[in-house]
């Protein structure tokens, strides 16, 4: 006998309050002040002693290395292309999230560097072609994502294999607080994208986030009813409407494999029509479709900001500190709101600018400057331990020292290159404490 969530989904409405419990359920109890985790990625690369001949260290040896660590925190899991991304436990406190976060970069660093590996963090490889980084996870979910993208053109490529960013979850918090942190997330959007933007190549401040644009536009970006500002249109049913309009990246099998979906075919189209083989889809076909969905924030239960690049260890708080500010304190939230809805109509624009531009585009620095100084006032205002003094002092001389000059970290990771490949790597590797000679 089938689960009830393997039974067809019914209609459209089924299909909605899916939607509503599996990505917006805030619980009437929950705390104001909300919880943090984080997620970092690394590219595993080789080095000669001179750092150079480098290359991308291969999944079994990655997996090898990662067998060796013996940390009692997080979690170490591997990316496509044989990244590494460290996810942190849920904390009550951001200061407990970035603690965790630095001691599994260190604990990574340090079981890399013995066998000859650097981690670097930036947005993008860019010291290797992707043509030279094989896709290495070969479970069913990663093949039938790879055939589907590679039908969209050369995007899904550069963005498993070749792409890093640092991901902060947030809490929804309660009912009311949550739709207004859920609408200040996608208001600052192209503001996070400008600021963290650490992936340089060509014009480009954060090619990552163009290879993201480019991937899949019908599961990319913000949801069309949130840029729309349609009146009657609340979370759910903007992502209700995102998830029925974008396209059916793959199927699953009963056996356990997965066909990849057709470039234009719809889960509305299959809600409607079914599937000449595999029938109607299911609600846990649907959970399933949501988690293939890669919107600039993703609404799981919680926020899951997507749009900050990979970036070094000495700025890695930063993003953490303004955007628990941002959302966590009310006045915060609220003054952004007043700040960012007047250009809510033109978030895809934005977006764009921010990713081939950054915050050297002045309208851009503005808002990133009014935007970030309303977030780090915020973070002060909140309960004393809930940051590291350091960080908060940390995110006011990076606010210093790039975005009130309209620069971000992709103009320093520039620079680097222009003296050479090797300046670039010494510049993105994860610092190892007490370094010897190899």
């Amino acid at each position: 006998m089938q689960s009830p969530e393997e039974l067809p989904l019914e209609d459209s409405a089924q299909a909605r309050q899916v939607v509503a419990e599996a990505c917006f359920s805030p619980p009437a109890d929950a705390p104001a002040l909300g919880r943090v985790g984080v997620e970092s990625e690394f590219f595993p690369i080789r080095a000669g002693s001179d750092w150079r001949g480098t290359y991308r260290l291969r999944l079994p040896l990655v997996e090898t290395v990662l067998a060796s660590v013996d940390a009692p925190f997080g979690r170490f899991t591997v990316e496509p292309g044989g990244q590494v991304e460290h996810s942190t436990a849920v904390h009550p406190t951001a200061s407990g999230a970035v603690v965790e976060l630095e001691r599994g970069a260190s604990t990574l660093a340090r079981a890399f560097y013995e066998c000859g590996t650097v981690l670097a963090a930036t947005g993008l490889d860019v010291w290797h072609d992707p043509s030279t980084v094989p896709q290495q996870l070969t479970a069913p979910r990663y093949v039938a994502m790879a055939d589907y993208f590679v039908k969209r053109g050369h995007h899904g490529q550069v963005m498993m294999r070749h792409t890093c960013s640092l991901q902060v979850n947030l809490d929804l918090g309660p009912p009311g607080v949550a739709e207004e942190r859920w609408l200040v997330a996608n208001l600052a959007a192209p503001v996070i994208t400008a600021t963290f933007a650490c992936s340089h190549r060509g014009d480009a401040s954060s090619s990552r986030a163009l290879a993201w644009m480019g991937l899949d536009p019908t599961r990319t970006g913000v949801p069309r009813l949130l840029v729309a500002g349609t009146m009657d249109a609340d979370p759910v049913t903007q992502l209700w409407d995102f998830a029925l309009h974008a396209d059916v990246l793959l199927i699953r099998t009963p056996e356990g494999g997965a066909v990849a979906g057709t470039p234009g075919w719809r889960f509305c189209d299959w809600l409607r029509d079914g599937h000449p083989q595999h029938g109607k889809p299911s609600a846990a076909d649907l959970v399933y479709h949501l988690s293939t969905l890669f919107p600039e924030i993703r609404a799981r239960g919680f926020l899951e900001f997507r749009g900050v690049d990979a970036v070094p260890s000495r700025w890695r708080a930063v993003p953490v500190t303004l955007l628990a500010g941002m959302l966590y304190d009310d006045r915060a939230r609220s003054e952004v709101v007043g700040v960012l809805e007047r250009h809510q109509r033109h978030l895809p624009a934005l977006l764009r600018r921010a990713a081939t531009v950054g915050v050297a585009d002045p309208e851009l620095c503005a808002l990133a400057v009014e935007t970030w100084s309303l977030a780090l006032a915020g973070a002060y205002r909140l309960p004393k331990g809930y940051f590291r003094s350091n960080d908060l002092f940390r995110t006011g001389a990076f606010l210093d020292w790039f975005t009130l000059r309209g620069r971000c970290p992709a103009d320093e990771l520039r620079e680097r290159l222009e003296v050479g490949t090797r300046a670039a790597l010494v510049w993105a590797t994860e610092p190892v404490e007490e370094m010897s000679p190899r």
